[in-house]
């Protein structure tokens, strides 16, 4: 058996030995560096938007894309997330008609709305991380903030099956996407609130 203060010994040997990257605020490691793959089904941005009588919101599911942490960088990270226009649902038929059609998304032109961010700061848990990128909806592309907060991680259960999720905020405009039909009957600002969950591929 062992020694207790044999064991101690090894114990920190075997920690040290252990490569770390940097958390967003220098603390321990949240991250481990990869490509970590969107889960399609589990991701979700619900939107919102006001209308003189009540609103209309839905939401964008089964996206593809994901989060590149580069070890080289391991506090920035590249994001490429793609939502088909499709998959989006109000719970409305008409409604969902209405919208997927050439007065708003276009989707038989504009089959996707894009989200994508270069070398920007992870988020962390103890507080939301702005992170800048560009969104791309109805053919046109505009910069946006972002804002998230990392919820939760799994570390490994088998080698390289980590989980991260995420919640996040933004606004956006839709007329700056060619997408300002109705406006004197419903608001031109639309509210997201995005739910992702990313696991390591």
């Amino acid at each position: 058996m062992i020694p207790r203060t044999a064991r101690a010994i090894l114990l920190l040997s075997l920690i040290a030995c252990v490569p770390a990257a940097a958390s967003p605020a220098g603390g321990p490691a949240l991250y481990a560096p990869g490509r970590y793959a969107v889960d399609n089904n589990a991701t979700k941005v619900h939107f919102h938007v006001k209308a003189l009588v009540g609103g209309y919101e839905g939401d964008f599911t089964q996206p593809e894309g994901m989060v590149m942490i580069d070890p080289a960088r391991p506090e920035r990270a590249d994001v490429d997330i793609n939502f088909p226009v499709e998959k989006m649902t109000t719970g409305d038929a008409s409604t969902d008609a209405m919208l997927k059609g050439d007065s708003f998304f276009d989707m038989a032109h504009f089959p996707t709305v894009r989200f994508t961010a270069r070398d920007a700061p992870l988020a962390g848990s103890d507080s939301a991380t702005t992170i800048p990128g560009e969104l791309t909806m109805h053919g046109q592309t505009r910069a946006v903030a972002l804002s998230v907060r990392l919820t939760g991680v799994t570390p490994d259960e088998a080698p390289g099956i980590a989980t991260l999720h995420f919640t996040g905020s933004m606004s956006v405009e839709r007329s700056h996407y060619g997408m300002g039909f109705g406006r004197l009957f419903v608001s031109d600002k639309v509210d997201l609130t995005i739910d992702a969950i990313f696991h390591r591929a």
